[in-house]
């Protein structure tokens, strides 16, 4: 089986167990048998804003938060896509489509995506990528992302913060910040 990992950085000779595991202090890598759902993980590493996932049909489902979501965080980034075979059993399940290994892995191909966006796109017309646009979504849905992420702004201090992650939810999420304001001068939060 094929195995995709994705980074923002070139010509690797090994992919390294560099990540860390919830709960577990012993490091990992991660990886995929879905090219489509690698494409989602060149990120910013600063901003980490993926809401993606695979279904049991092998689909990447995309599920945007705010308008042009997708756009917003995949146009114009590039990065390098690595695969490479698990003939030695390196790379263990972890869950459904996350597949980890606790050991460098050396043998593998690198192919650079020039412009992320394009490729998901690219994948959304293949059929390999299902994109839940912002648009398409109920009044009700759209409510529910706003007190989501109130609590989310919130949770991690990011009122408080200049971080990237912090400006990203400011600009992307207003009515969430907003109501985050209110809510932080109250000392009342939705959690």
């Amino acid at each position: 089986m094929t195995f995709y990992h994705a980074s923002n950085i070139g010509n690797l000779s090994e992919i390294l167990p560099l990540s860390t595991l919830r709960g577990v202090e012993e490091k990992i890598s991660y990886f995929t048998p879905h090219k489509a759902y690698a494409l989602f993980y060149l990120r910013d590493m600063e901003i980490n804003h993926v809401t993606c996932g695979v279904s049991e049909n092998g689909i990447t489902k995309y599920h945007e938060q705010f308008q042009n979501q997708l756009e917003t965080i995949y146009k114009s980034r590039s990065g390098y896509i690595y695969s490479c075979e698990n003939d030695d059993g390196q790379i263990q399940e972890h869950t459904s489509s996350i597949w980890i290994s606790k050991t460098s892995i050396k043998k593998m191909e690198q192919e650079y995506i020039a412009d992320v966006y394009a490729e998901i796109l690219n994948a959304e017309a293949r059929g390999e990528v299902q994109i839940i646009r912002y648009e398409s979504l109920s009044d009700e849905k759209k409510q529910e992302i706003i007190v989501m992420m109130e609590n989310y702004i919130i949770k991690h201090g990011f009122l408080n913060s200049s971080s990237p992650k912090a400006e990203f939810m400011k600009m992307n999420f207003p009515q969430s910040w907003i109501n985050a304001v209110k809510a932080n001068k109250k000392g009342n939060t939705h959690t």
